[in-house]
């Protein structure tokens, strides 16, 4: 699952059966981080750690510069779940 990087603490305690791409834990992290901040920023290339890692959940904040990359992918991402603050995506492919 690739999260935002504020909820990964959480998530880890209340989704243990999957595992969270990023939580507040920087220190084990050192050029992941990289990966992680060009997906969620939507730089260059921002698709290639969803990729690597076959990431088929994505829960981040609406507004988020991925979630609006992921809305223009309707042919490889669908919205599962919206609520106030974070959206659901779910891959398409298997």
């Amino acid at each position: 699952m690739f999260n935002e990087y504020n909820w990964g603490g959480y998530f880890i305690f209340t989704v243990l059966d999957i595992p969270v791409f990023v939580d507040g834990r920087t220190d084990l992290y050192d050029d992941f981080l990289k990966k992680y901040f060009r997906s969620i920023l939507g730089a260059k290339e921002w698709k290639e750690p969803l990729d690597e890692y076959n990431i088929s959940t994505v829960v981040v904040q609406d507004e988020s510069a991925l979630a609006t990359l992921l809305r223009e992918e309707s042919n490889e991402w669908v919205v599962d779940c919206m609520k106030m603050i974070k959206r659901l995506f779910l891959s398409i492919s298997p």
